[in-house]
């Protein structure tokens, strides 16, 4: 299992970087890529509970949600309210139309996937487009997958105490503290000794590490807590050694929205 999640790492890491540095319109096309294999994996394991969830339904509303943040400011502005009302009234209507096979807890969770993955993923797209976008990006993915290394092999050698047993049992305190301290300190140290090249002060460095790391892991136990109630392992297995799409981009989900609005004041400050 070891040897495949490094294999994935060597050759889906230089890729996501490299569609990071291109920039749009390929950036922005693989996280619509990413938003809907989501969508895919979380139907299909909602659907192995017995919901018939309206999957074109899904793939519609997270692409209309990312062609809005992708087209302009202005556009979202205008249509993202539209746009939710339209889920909502044709949510409605399919319950209508097939009372006796759907119902409302369906509609609710379909509307819940949309804004869960067309929502939070659209914010990686608005994240790369500011003036130090693509710094702000590098850093929000590099600071995930340390966290995310970090808690797994620390909390795999030295774990003992349950961080959520009831929701991930294989979670462990000292995994977490290990991601969180481990991130935040290599993010202080590189605004330290690396300022012109960062653009950030030790201090900001500092939040800014503390910030990737506590939102991704409270959307990696997200995640976590939907498998859980859904009696699923993994959300998928497209990625050898990791298991879904889901369960390498939940962390980044969470936490894309707290450092773009991070990234925001110090920009404007």
């Amino acid at each position: 299992m070891l040897h495949l999640r490094i294999i994935s790492a060597i050759v889906g890491i230089p890729l996501i970087l490299g569609m990071i540095y291109l920039g749009d319109p390929y950036y922005a096309l693989f996280v619509l890529l990413v938003a809907n294999l989501g969508m895919y994996e979380y139907t299909a394991m909602l659907g192995s509970r017995g919901y018939h969830l309206p999957a074109f339904l899904g793939f519609a509303g997270v692409s209309i949600f990312l062609a809005m943040v992708y087209l302009a400011p202005l556009l979202q502005q205008e249509l993202i309210y539209p746009a939710l009302i339209t889920i909502v009234i044709i949510l409605s209507l399919l319950v209508l139309i097939f009372f006796e096979k759907t119902d409302f807890t369906e509609s609710a969770l379909i509307f819940w996937g949309i804004i869960y993955l067309g929502g939070l993923c659209g914010y990686l797209i608005l994240l790369r487009r500011l003036p130090e976008g693509m710094l702000f990006t590098y850093l929000l993915f590099i600071g995930i997958w340390l966290n995310d290394t970090l808690a797994y092999f620390i909390g795999m050698k030295w774990g003992r105490r349950r961080l959520a047993p009831s929701i991930s049992p294989r979670k462990s305190v000292e995994g977490s503290l290990a991601g969180i301290i481990g991130t935040t300190l290599l993010f202080y140290l590189a605004a330290t000794f690396l300022a012109d090249s960062i653009g950030l002060s030790p201090v900001e460095g500092l939040l800014l590490g503390l910030v990737i790391t506590v939102f991704g892991q409270l959307g990696d136990l997200v995640e976590s807590a939907m498998k859980r109630k859904f009696a699923v392992k993994d959300t998928g297995n497209l990625i050898p050694g990791h298991g879904g799409v889901l369960d390498r981009f939940d962390s980044l989900l969470f936490a894309a929205p707290l450092i773009y609005y991070y990234a925001q004041l110090l920009i404007q400050g």
